[in-house]
């Protein structure tokens, strides 16, 4: 599982005092990453919850709209792992850095992205058992094809044919490729160029040196 907030380099010293705003206990890892960007580089700084570090808290909960909420009841789809990475991105982006967050399921099963701006969420995107796309102006997007999905594989696991089997393989490579362009998209809002394919970029992040984030 991988979870991230990335923030554009010139932002990252507002990390810190956004970390003390929105987490009680808990650090966090950063690393910043040059991507490509046209005749030029992007530097991005991805930040995690430093996992030697205590249990990562927030002092609040996340303030989703009530539209997501709703659907995660209906669904029984959690909106993020965990609610300290979306209580960071609300108070990174109130002190006036753009916020993305992210989180990958193992082997892109599930895919989650959420953009804040000015301390507020204005879009999100996830697909996983169900799939949805949320934005401000429009509200929700898209639950049902992920149900369908998301009842044909429950479906799918209770049969044993070679078959049955042959379809969820298809399901979850579905699933697979729409989290990839889910990400793709996402980074776009900060490159003019293609990111590198997820699991490349998980690479780098975990080959790249880290610095720790305390609460400022």
């Amino acid at each position: 599982m991988y979870a991230w907030l990335v923030v554009e380099e010139t932002q990252a010293k507002l990390l810190p005092a956004a970390l003390g705003r929105a987490w009680r206990q808990g650090a966090a890892l950063s690393a910043v990453l040059e991507l490509p960007e046209r005749r030029r580089t992007q530097a991005l700084v991805f930040a995690w919850a430093d996992p030697q570090a205590a249990e990562a808290t927030p002092r609040r909960p996340p303030r989703w709209p009530d539209l997501l909420s709703e659907w995660s009841e209906i669904y029984g789809e959690p909106l993020f792992q965990g609610d300290a990475l979306p209580v960071l991105g609300e108070e990174t982006s109130a002190l006036g850095a753009d916020a993305l967050i992210v989180h990958v399921a193992p082997g892109l099963a599930g895919a989650t992205i959420a953009w804040y701006e000015r301390g507020a969420l204005i879009s999100y995107e996830h697909v996983g058992a169900a799939t949805v796309s949320w934005t401000e102006p429009e509200g929700l997007g898209r639950p049902l094809e992920g149900g369908r999905r998301g009842s044909l594989a429950a479906g799918a696991r209770k049969l044993a044919s070679a078959e049955d089997d042959l379809i969820l393989d298809r399901i979850e490579k579905s699933a697979r490729a729409t989290g990839e362009a889910l990400l793709e998209r996402a980074l776009h809002r900060f490159l003019a160029h293609d990111p590198p394919p997820f699991e490349d970029l998980a690479g780098l992040l975990a080959r790249a040196t880290t610095q720790r984030i305390e609460a400022g």
